[in-house]
C-alpha cells in the first residue's frame, strides 16, 4: 500500500484494520491526526518561521464559508497551495493544474475535499485506537525536507515496529516533485518485501 498526504493516513488505517491484506506500507508526507497534526494549526512563531503553520485547516473546518469563498476560485486556491507546499512549484504541469481545477469545480468537489479535513477529530480518535497495536509490517516513511521531512519517520515509529525513513530534497508533493527519486527508493523497498514474502 502506497499513500501520500491524506492517502498515507488512509493507507495506515487500511493496514491497521485489514492486516491480512497489507504486507508493506509506504507512508509519504503526512501528519497524523491525534499525534501532533493539530498542533500545526496554532499561530505560533515556531510554526510560522518553520513553514508549518497549517492555517488552512481551521478555515476548511468551518461549515459553508470555505465553499462560498472558494467556489469560482479553485484555480487560485490550487495554485497558491502548490506554491506554498512545494519547493519545486514548476513540477505541477499546466495539465495537472487543469485536472485539479476540473475535479474541484465539479458539483460537490470542494465539499468532498473539505470533508476530509472536517473528519480530523474522528480520524484522531481512530488513529489513537489503532496505534494501541503497532503494525508488524515493514513501513517506508518518506518526507520532503522543505515540508514534513523526518517527522514522517518519527510518527510512524509510534505506529509500527519496522520503520525505514528517507527524506528527499523536496516539498510536500513527492510523487510530482521528485518522481524518479521517489521511485528509486520505493521500488527496491517493495521488491525486498515481495522477495521476503515469496
Amino acid at each position: 500500500m502506497i499513500g501520500e498526504d491524506w492517502g498515507a493516513v488512509i493507507g495506515y488505517q487500511l493496514a491497521a484494520r485489514h492486516r491480512e491484506h497489507v504486507t508493506a506500507l509506504v507512508f509519504a508526507e503526512a501528519l497524523f491526526p491525534g499525534f501532533g497534526f493539530e498542533e500545526h494549526t496554532a499561530l505560533t512563531p515556531e510554526n510560522v518561521s518553520g513553514g508549518m503553520h497549517l492555517w488552512h485547516l481551521g478555515f476548511y473546518f468551518q461549515p459553508d464559508v470555505p465553499e462560498m469563498l472558494i467556489a469560482g476560485h479553485e484555480r487560485e486556491l490550487i495554485t497558491y497551495m502548490i506554491k506554498f507546499e512545494r519547493s519545486r512549484p514548476d513540477s505541477a504541469t499546466p495539465d495537472a493544474i487543469d485536472e485539479y481545477v476540473r475535479c474541484y469545480s465539479m458539483p460537490g468537489g470542494i465539499r468532498a475535499m473539505l470533508s476530509i479535513y472536517r473528519a480530523m477529530l474522528v480520524d484522531a480518535e481512530q488513529n489513537r485506537q489503532a496505534a494501541r497495536r503497532k503494525l508488524d509490517i515493514p513501513v517506508l516513511a518518506l518526507g520532503g525536507s522543505a515540508f514534513i521531512g523526518d517527522r514522517n519517520e518519527s510518527q510512524m515509529r509510534l505506529m509500527a515496529h519496522d520503520v525505514t525513513g528517507h527524506v528527499f530534497d523536496a516539498g510536500h508533493d513527492l510523487a510530482e516533485e521528485v518522481p524518479d527519486e521517489m521511485a528509486g527508493v520505493v521500488l527496491p523497498f517493495l521488491a525486498a518485501q515481495s522477495a521476503a514474502a515469496a
